[in-house]
């Protein structure tokens, strides 16, 4: 035989392993591309931005900043219990403590199903808060910036500075829908009004609590101020006139 004859087939056929490296090889490359947009949704979703973000006591410090809050929190429903002027200063340090520490183990079932390490912070006029969601295998975390105003006694109103979803932004709607949701099963009357072409929701917090009888004491929200790191809400308690006799 001639080995002069002999010649490799420089264009060999276009099959078997030839033929499916290349398909292999874009199935691949899809793999992939679809686990880094995973891996970027998941990171977009759970951002937190710093106007969020607080600075949160941990340890002994924690809970004697939980314990704060608590004992201020019981001081200010004590007064409204008595006729007169009350008022008080909540801290956001305090506040944050308590939430993180307290709230997980005397109080979950105040929290969403699936909703848990909230965090707020006091701003000048407004109100900033987050927290994670639970959503099959990601942790979403929603997130707000509100501006809270009392327009009349026992009447706030709520607008939307801006809001979001981790990285991505958030329509105001959804989230007025929520807290007015939320405010509901507390018993708080809500309405959702377009100004100017945002919507609004009006609190209108109730003047009794749901155990007061017609003739117990009536509460009024007169005051709320908001500042950097502190919430000072001031008010009274008035008894109905036929019980002053």
């Amino acid at each position: 035989m001639d080995r002069s004859a002999v010649r490799l087939n420089p264009n060999p056929p276009h099959g078997g392993a030839g033929r499916r490296w290349p398909r292999r090889r874009a199935v691949i490359g899809a793999v992939v591309a679809a686990l880094a947009m995973l891996v970027g949704l998941a990171v977009l979703v759970r951002h937190q931005p710093a106007v969020t973000r607080p600075e949160v006591s941990a340890g002994a410090e924690g809970s004697r900043a939980a314990g704060r809050m608590m004992s201020e929190a019981s001081s200010l429903l004590a007064a409204c219990e008595r006729p007169g002027d009350w008022g008080s200063a909540f801290s956001e340090a305090d506040l944050n403590a308590w939430l993180s520490i307290d709230l997980p183990r005397l109080a979950p079932g105040l929290l969403p199903s699936g909703w848990s390490s909230p965090a707020v912070r006091f701003l000048p006029r407004r109100v900033a808060a987050s927290a994670l969601v639970a959503w099959g295998p990601l942790s979403l975390r929603p997130w707000s910036v509100l501006h809270v105003t009392l327009r009349g006694d026992n009447l706030l109103e709520v607008d939307v500075e801006r809001a979001g979803l981790g990285a991505l932004p958030f329509p105001p709607g959804p989230v007025l829908e929520r807290v007015a949701r939320q405010a509901r099963k507390a018993g708080i009357g809500t309405e959702i009004r377009v100004v100017d072409g945002r919507p609004r929701l009006l609190l209108q917090l109730p003047g009794r609590t749901g155990g007061t009888s017609p003739g117990g004491p009536e509460y009024h929200l007169e005051g709320l101020r908001l500042d950097a790191g502190e919430l000072v809400l001031v008010g009274s308690t008035r008894m109905p006139k036929e019980k002053r006799r």
